[in-house]
């Protein structure tokens, strides 16, 4: 059983994340919507929770936590779940946008809930709980856009 550190876990979503935003560019371009337009804008900087997450943090911390062993690996494959990423770019509505943005948070809170289910060291949790924050925050902002029907 190979060893798995939280920051691969971390770079699995960030990785994902930077595929997200070009994804987004792309609808972005293509769209006549112009609100369709305003959400990619918001959506493609996801990838910044993590930095602004993590920024106040000092760079030893970060780095200690990255390091942190887990136990056993966690099941973190985004790509699988994001099937919105097959649909043409112009043909993506935005409450479809919203929806699989609501996903992918969620598959995020798993991921943190997860960790810290694991033993961690009393550095790591409080680094978990903090970007399992800024996820949860931000699903409730999406639903919100979501219930008001925007799109």
């Amino acid at each position: 059983m190979a060893i798995v550190t939280v920051g691969e876990l971390l770079d699995r979503g960030h990785e994902f994340e930077l595929r997200l935003e070009k994804y987004y560019g792309e609808i972005r371009d293509r769209a006549t919507d112009n609100g369709v337009r305003l959400l990619t804008y918001y959506l493609a900087r996801h990838r910044r929770h993590q930095e602004r997450a993590l920024k106040d943090l000092p760079r030893g911390v970060v780095q200690h936590v990255r390091m942190v062993e887990l136990k056993f690996d966690i099941s973190f494959d985004p790509e699988k779940n994001f099937h919105l990423l097959k649909a043409p770019p112009k043909t993506v509505a935005g409450d479809q946008l919203l929806q699989a943005a609501i996903g992918y948070n969620g598959e995020l809170t798993a991921l943190y809930r997860a960790i810290l289910e694991q033993p961690v060291d009393d550095n790591a949790r409080p680094v978990l709980e903090a970007l399992l924050r800024v996820e949860e925050r931000d699903i409730v902002m999406l639903k919100k856009m979501l219930a008001m029907h925007y799109f």
